[in-house]
């Protein structure tokens, strides 16, 4: 028993040294990653501290130095390793099976469409054990990964878009006019319904509506006119859904889908939006043609 404890303690402490390299990175995105054997730590790495690499391979890199292989080592990451197809890099997730890592301790999983559980896995099928941050340490991981991950929660800008899972989440995307704490803001929650189309959900009638017919925003008057009776419409790629609340309207326009696996999805889960903020009481001003 008492080597069980000892082992989580060694393990925390290992997980806590990788939050520390997290802390060191540049930027928005910020990743660290240590790697052991036992009690020995064999290398360490942070995003930022080699231009153009991920943490997991200047970690790697690191350890290459140091040892043959990683055969029986652990490596823990703040942030879940890539596993992206859509790109020529090597991806880190192949970079760790291959250099022999037993097991991979993950603080975050990545919330970008093109990665999310989709490194965890990789890993998995390759027979590498995976474990999560003891609770606290999670909490740590996102509060240092914090501006990376609300890239894909919250957006703010008057007119501006977003990609992001709607199957995490709770499929939920925030919407604000900035990033003040007090900022006009709408909560807008999403499911798949199809190949080509998406659900809006407001949870109770009268907060969505569909524009039906309507393929640009300038082509929406008075948001209000909508029927707002169906709690969550269903928004065809191309189409626009709208949102209400007392702070006034946000028009959500679907520009791309990519569904779940059941609807013939591939894996990598998506919705991309544009969107317009119309704030309550503001004037549109109507171009006169001549």
């Amino acid at each position: 028993m008492d080597g069980l404890f000892s082992s989580r303690d060694l393990d925390y402490e290992l997980a806590s040294k990788a939050i520390e390299e997290a802390r060191k990175s540049p930027g928005n995105t910020r990743v660290g990653v240590v790697i052991a054997r036992g009690n020995s730590v064999l290398a360490t790495g942070y995003k930022g501290e080699a231009e153009g690499l991920h943490a997991e391979q200047v970690a790697l890199q690191k350890a290459s130095t140091v040892v043959k292989d990683l055969a029986g080592a652990s490596l823990y990451t703040t942030l879940e390793p890539c596993a992206n197809s859509r790109t020529s890099r090597v991806s880190c997730s192949q970079l760790i099976a291959e250099a022999g890592v037993t097991t991979v301790h993950i603080g975050l999983y990545d919330p970008n469409p093109q990665v999310n559980r989709l490194g965890w896995k990789y890993l998995r099928d390759r027979g590498i054990k995976l474990r999560d941050f003891p609770s606290d340490l999670r909490k740590q991981a996102l509060e240092v990964s914090e501006d990376f991950t609300q890239f894909f929660t919250r957006g703010t800008g008057m007119s501006a878009g977003a990609k992001f899972d709607f199957t995490t989440n709770g499929g939920r995307f925030t919407i604000s006019v900035d990033d003040q704490p007090d900022s006009p803001s709408w909560t807008t929650s999403w499911s798949n319904c199809g190949a080509s189309a998406i659900y809006m959900t407001g949870g109770v009638p009268g907060v969505v509506a569909l524009a039906r017919y309507a393929r640009e925003f300038n082509e929406i008057d008075d948001p209000d006119a909508l029927d707002y009776e169906d709690h969550c419409p269903r928004i065809d790629v191309g189409s626009i859904g709208v949102m209400r609340n007392e702070h006034g309207h946000v028009l959500c326009k679907v520009t791309a889908l990519e569904p779940t696996v059941d609807y013939g999805g591939s894996g990598q889960v998506s919705v991309t939006i544009s969107w317009e903020i119309r704030l309550a009481g503001s004037i549109r001003v109507h171009a006169v043609g001549g």
